[in-house]
């Protein structure tokens, strides 16, 4: 059993450390986003917060997939398929908001303006899940999980940079 496990574990480390893809490009959300945008905003009474840009591991069209709006949430998927129902293969990116959630991350980092962050990096176990950082507002915690790569910059650093421009950007 362990014989077979060792290969399977060598191919997730390797595209968990891989450096960043010539494939990487930097995506406008909301213009992604479009009019599902202004239907989430009018659906949800919870501060919609999303960074203005994402630098994504991935160089193709990029759809708004899945968003769903509550009273007390809202979440967003980012994908490279339009009907992407959230399955990893073309889930690039996922974005979300809790009232009254508390933060799962653990690596405290320092955001603009004095606010904390949470990070998580990419990590691999039965299958990789990209890094992600959460920050709260208003009793509000925001999430922003995405397979971002950009060359000479730390997914921590493009996390980081995300979460400060959807904090700078304000609700939408």
């Amino acid at each position: 059993m362990h014989r077979l496990l060792l290969p399977l574990a060598a191919v997730c480390a390797a595209m968990c450390l891989a450096p960043a893809s010539a494939l990487a490009k930097r995506y406008d959300v909301p213009a992604t986003m479009g009019d599902k945008l202004t239907a989430l905003v009018q659906e949800t009474p919870v501060a919609v917060l999303l960074p203005q840009t994402l630098a994504l591991d991935y160089d193709g069209a990029l759809y708004a997939t899945n968003v769903v709006a509550g009273t007390k949430r809202w979440s967003v998927d980012l994908a490279g398929d339009p009907d992407c129902n959230g399955a990893n293969a073309c889930t690039l990116a996922w974005l979300s908001a809790q009232q009254g959630a508390r933060h799962s991350n653990r690596i405290k980092v320092k955001l603009a303006g004095g606010r904390t962050g949470w990070y998580r990096a990419l990590s691999c176990g039965g299958s990789c899940s990209p890094g992600s950082i959460e920050f709260s507002r208003g009793g509000v915690l925001f999430e922003i999980q995405a397979r971002v790569a950009q060359k000479g910059k730390s997914e921590k650093a493009l996390l980081v940079a995300a979460a400060n421009s959807a904090l700078a950007s304000g609700p939408r």
